[in-house]
């Protein structure tokens, strides 16, 4: 669960839709094609079918034996996967993976475009909690230039947050720290 830079397709435009809490919001979306995503189900649906189960797998006495998408969930859902090809992937932006993902910045075609974007703005997450009025819980302030580049010229993931002896922050914040004093590399 964090934040993390995922290549998308130039100008990329993330589908929105209707979420659980009845709120419009952006369409999660595993970093995964669906096409892989559907191969390895209906491999693992073959492998059940023929009888093959995994070595862990048990069944009380006198329980049913489950249906495969009973014991291992449902097929994936076309809206739930990447729609583009690696090679279409050529900008930078920052995503959220709480869920399976979702954007939290828009798309720069350069790192240095996204760097200035988060030191001005922040991520999606960020400008919500200064317009709610939530800074009291953590910080939500644009990111310091320091903390900007090394989280985008670094790794490109952190943890959501961080709870220390330096108190509680953002994930991207204790990355940097940690960066500036040579514990990450």
């Amino acid at each position: 669960m964090g934040r993390e830079i995922r290549m998308v397709p130039p100008h990329w435009d993330h589908p929105k839709g209707i979420r659980p809490n009845g709120r419009e919001g952006y369409q999660p979306m595993f970093n995964e094609l669906f096409e892989d995503a559907a191969t390895v189900w209906k491999q693992g649906f073959a492998k059940w079918q023929s009888g093959e189960r995994p070595s862990y797998y048990s069944l009380e006495e006198g329980e049913p034996e489950p249906e495969f998408w009973e014991y291992h969930g449902g097929p994936p859902g076309r809206e739930y996967y990447r729609p583009w090809k690696d090679d279409e992937a050529t900008w930078y932006q920052v995503w959220e993976t709480v869920s399976e993902g979702t954007p939290v910045s828009p798309p720069f075609a350069t790192k240095e475009e996204l760097i200035e974007y988060l030191v001005a703005n922040g991520d999606f997450w960020d400008q919500k909690r200064r317009a709610d009025s939530r800074s009291h819980v953590m910080s939500c302030d644009p990111w310091p230039r320091h903390v900007a580049e090394s989280f985008v010229n670094g790794p490109g993931w952190a943890p959501s947050m961080v709870a220390d002896a330096s108190g509680l922050r953002s994930g991207v914040e204790a990355l940097s720290e940690k960066q500036r004093t040579g514990e990450v590399t």
